[in-house]
C-alpha cells in the first residue's frame, strides 16, 4: 500500500519543508493551510470465516482527526458529506438486469478516493503532511518536524467521500448520463436505455444488453475500474 501511493505520487517528498516555515509563511501571506499526518492499518478481511479464507488488508490513512490550520488551531471542515445509495436503487437496478434484451454488469473502481487530485478540488486546502519515521526517507533526517505537500484524496480525509462522489458525478455526467430526481447516486442515459448505480467504489449498470461494455468502457476512460462481473451468474 505505501509503495503504490509512493509510486502515484500521493504526496510530494520532494518539497519538504520543515513544519514551522509552511506555518509562518501561510499567516504572512493570509492563506489557509492545513497541517496532518498519515497513518497506517493492517486489518483481516473476513475475520468471522475459516483462516483458509481470510486475508490481511492494509490501508494507509490520512489523519483526519488530528488537522491542525496554520495558527496550529485544530481544522474546520464543512459538514457536508457524500450521498447515500439507496436499496430502492439497488431493488430497482437488479429488476432492469432481468427484463428481456437487458442484463447488468458491476465493476468496482480500483482504489477508489486516490484517483482524485485535491488540487481539482474548488473547496480544497492547501494540505501538507508528515509520514510516520519508518516512511521518510533519509534525507529528511536533519529537517525539524518534516512535511510535505498531500497531493491525492486519501482516506480518513473529513472531505475524502464529498470528493470522490464529485469527481464521480462528473464523469457520469461528461458521458451522457443524467441524474434520476428523488435518487442520490442513481444516473439514466436515455437514449441507450442504461441505468447507472454508484455506491463510493462500486458501479452498477444495468438496461440494454448491447449498450452496456460499450459504455462501461467508455466510463472507464475517467475513472480506472476492475474488469466488471455480470450481476447474475446466469446472465
Amino acid at each position: 500500500e505505501w509503495t503504490k501511493l509512493e509510486g502515484k505520487p500521493a504526496w510530494l517528498i520532494n518539497k519538504v519543508r520543515p513544519k514551522k516555515e509552511v506555518q509562518e509563511e501561510a499567516k504572512k501571506q493570509g492563506k489557509k493551510v492545513h497541517v496532518g499526518s498519515l497513518m497506517d492499518l493492517c486489518f483481516v478481511k473476513h475475520s468471522q470465516l475459516d483462516e483458509a479464507h481470510q486475508v490481511f488488508k492494509g490501508r494507509v490513512v490520512f489523519r483526519g482527526d488530528q488537522v491542525k490550520d496554520e495558527e496550529g488551531l485544530w481544522a474546520c471542515f464543512t459538514e457536508q458529506g457524500s450521498g447515500s445509495s439507496h436499496m430502492a436503487s439497488a431493488k430497482f437496478m437488479d429488476a432492469i438486469a432481468r427484463m428481456p434484451n437487458c442484463s447488468g454488469i458491476n465493476a468496482d473502481a480500483k482504489s477508489a478516493y486516490t484517483q482524485v487530485l485535491l488540487e481539482d478540488m474548488e473547496d480544497y486546502v492547501e494540505t501538507w503532511i508528515s509520514l510516520p519515521p519508518h516512511r521518510r526517507p533519509r534525507s529528511w533526517d536533519k529537517i525539524e518536524n518534516p512535511v510535505c505537500p498531500l497531493r491525492a484524496n486519501l482516506y480518513g480525509h473529513p472531505l475524502a467521500g464529498l470528493w470522490w462522489e464529485k469527481h464521480c458525478e462528473k464523469s457520469v455526467l461528461a458521458i451522457g448520463f443524467e441524474k434520476i430526481k428523488g435518487h442520490e447516486c442513481l444516473f439514466m442515459r436515455r437514449e441507450k436505455r442504461l441505468f447507472l448505480s454508484v455506491y463510493v467504489d462500486d458501479f452498477k449498470m444495468a438496461g440494454l444488453s448491447v449498450n452496456i461494455n460499450p459504455m462501461m468502457k467508455t466510463l472507464g476512460e475517467y475513472i480506472t475500474l476492475d474488469d466488471p462481473v455480470p450481476l447474475f451468474e446466469d446472465v
